[in-house]
């Protein structure tokens, strides 16, 4: 690579960086088991064991920046709090001193950049090998994340190391300490590495280039210019990871802002009571330290009071799952009710759509018009990723139990109690009839994949039953007369009993002419009941919502007399 300035390498470094830091977050997502989040909340429980995580981390690998991102995504994927976060963020900035020391004493700099290969090409292997395992998959993920955050880094940096090494600062001489900040803020945040930018500068000042002040200001604008790289590691993330990114701007910030103001003091201190005037490179060293150091000591008795500061300036986002339940309180029972019912429908509208959109179903004309949103500026759960869309699902679950709990606090007569119970549980079946098929995706996906016709086959019958299905669902949702709502659940309910009987004698005739391979056999029996199972609690679902008791008696009985038949 060229020494200048390469706009293509700077883009695939960001690229690299970013996606580094996505797989990263949710490979933690995924392994954060019960013994992971312990032993995490073990090592930063509390502000001491925050700070020298943060600060050992940094040692260990050399790099602020990556200890900050990592902390970022730990953050992101809830394994960590705020204060705890910034707890690391403090001790990151102490223990990027480390290399200052080493330069300055030793004259040589650890690259961390070095293992990103290693980890993404045994994250890789690790991905191809152990695909089937998944938490195998998701440590290899880890360590791909891993190696792109350092990849990003390494590719950022050295896109633009030519320009940065090229600055002939002797030409600066005269320039005010402030100036010196700028530039080492615009430095770091360039180079991506505080690490680069302090060796660059104490090599400046052992050739007797700069002067100790003036090197001390330079300092202080490359912690400035970490916060860059943090920035960047938190655009479009979670409201706590731009939370943490923004302590760590703030801390960097009133720290610069402290150590400025006593500059005169913390150069007199250095040179005449250390006696490092003749070393100004360790005198450099201690600088650094010391900086960072009256950051922690001012910031960390106040850290609850900073965090309280940080969550006010960046606010969580307030997302509402719920249709109308945010808008009422819970005093009047009939209003409470009749509410529910509103919101529940909304929750089996939710339900199907996820469940068409895990089969690949939205594209079909009836649907599209159905989920046609009313007000296109509301937040349309349909846009979120499938993932996203069941945690909505169970948000809204969450949230009309909380409501009904709330209504159950009041008087209720007993048809009240009774109409309510049998609304929680169409709520809890609608929601199973979501995770029935969330349980059997991968199924779908294999099938989907599979090179065989009749396995192909099986899976567009399963499609097609489903979308008529559902078709009538949603046409069910809107008939307002009990006996035309009794009649469609009792033809519902018999024609999924057939559909049941048709599978298995279709499944039966392909094993007798062998025309299916004995591997797929469990997967289409898996993929039936999971159909099934689903079509079933959704249809309790709606006779519990639509319905009266006795009118859901007439159901069941209707039922009872299918099957002796």
């Amino acid at each position: 690579m060229h020494q200048e300035f390469q706009v293509i390498g700077l883009l695939a470094g960001i690229g690299i960086f970013l996606f580094g830091i996505f797989e990263l977050e949710e490979s933690l997502k995924k392994i954060s088991g019960g013994a992971f989040r312990k032993l995490i909340r073990k090592f930063t429980g509390n502000w001491f064991r925050s700070v020298l995580t943060g600060i050992v981390a940094t040692a260990v690998l050399q790099s602020s920046s990556a200890v900050t991102l990592i902390v970022l995504a730990f953050a992101g994927a809830g394994l960590l709090g705020m204060e705890n976060a910034i707890g690391v963020v403090m001790g990151s900035n102490l223990g990027t001193t480390l290399t200052s020391w080493i330069v300055a004493l030793v004259g040589f700099k650890l690259k961390i950049e070095m293992l990103a290969l290693p980890f993404i090409g045994l994250g890789g292997l690790g991905l191809i090998f152990f695909g089937k395992s998944t938490r195998a998959t998701n440590i290899s993920r880890f360590m791909v994340g891993f190696g792109f955050l350092f990849l990003g880094l390494d590719y950022m940096k050295s896109s633009i190391e030519g320009l940065a090494y090229r600055y002939d600062l002797s030409a600066f001489q005269d320039w005010p300490g402030v100036a010196f900040i700028g530039l080492g803020l615009v430095l770091t945040a360039l180079v991506q590495s505080s690490s680069a930018a302090m060796a660059i500068i104490l090599s400046a000042m052992h050739s007797q280039v700069i002067t100790f002040p003036l090197a001390a200001y330079f300092v202080i604008g490359t912690n400035l210019g970490t916060t860059a790289t943090v920035l960047i590691g938190s655009l479009g993330g979670q409201v706590i990871k731009r939370q943490v990114a923004l302590s760590h701007l703030f801390f960097n910030l009133g720290s610069s802002i402290i150590v400025v103001a006593a500059m005169p003091v913390y150069v007199y201190f250095i040179e005449k009571t250390l006696h490092l005037q003749s070393d100004p490179v360790t005198g450099l060293a201690m600088f650094h330290t010391l900086f960072n150091l009256t950051g922690i000591l001012i910031f960390l008795p106040m850290i609850g009071l900073f965090t309280q500061f940080i969550t006010k300036i960046i606010r969580e986002e307030q997302k509402t799952v719920t249709y109308c339940l945010h808008t009422l309180k819970p005093d009047v029972p009939e209003a409470g009710i009749a509410a529910l019912k509103t919101e529940i429908r909304h929750l089996i509208d939710e339900v199907i759509r996820y469940q068409l959109r895990l089969l690949k179903l939205m594209r079909r004309e009836f649907f599209q018009n159905y989920f046609r949103p009313a007000n296109p500026q509301q937040p349309n759960p349909g846009d979120y990723p499938l993932t996203e869309h069941y945690d909505f699902i169970k948000s809204l679950e969450t949230e009309i139990y909380t409501f009904a709990s709330s209504l159950q606090m009041h008087e209720l007569r007993d048809n009240e109690a009774t109409e309510l119970n049998r609304l929680l549980h169409a709520t809890r079946n609608a929601v199973a009839s979501a995770k029935i098929l969330k349980d059997v995706q991968h199924n779908f996906q294999e099938a989907e994949q599979s090179d065989s016709e009749l396995m192909n086959a099986f899976l567009q019958h399963f499609r097609n039953k489903w979308a008529s299905v559902c078709e009538s669902f949603l046409t069910l949702l809107n008939k307002k007369n009990a006996v035309e709502q009794v009649s469609a659940l009792h033809v519902l309910h018999a024609q999924n009993k057939k559909d049941d009987l048709e599978f298995t004698q279709r499944l039966t005739s392909a094993i007798s002419a062998q025309k299916i391979s004995s591997s797929d056999i469990p997967t289409l029996i898996t993929m039936n009941r999971a159909f099934n199972l689903s079509v079933r609690q959704m249809i309790h679902a709606l006779r519990d919502l639509l319905l009266s008791e006795n009118e859901a008696d007439i159901v069941e009985k209707l039922s009872e007399v299918d099957q002796v038949q």
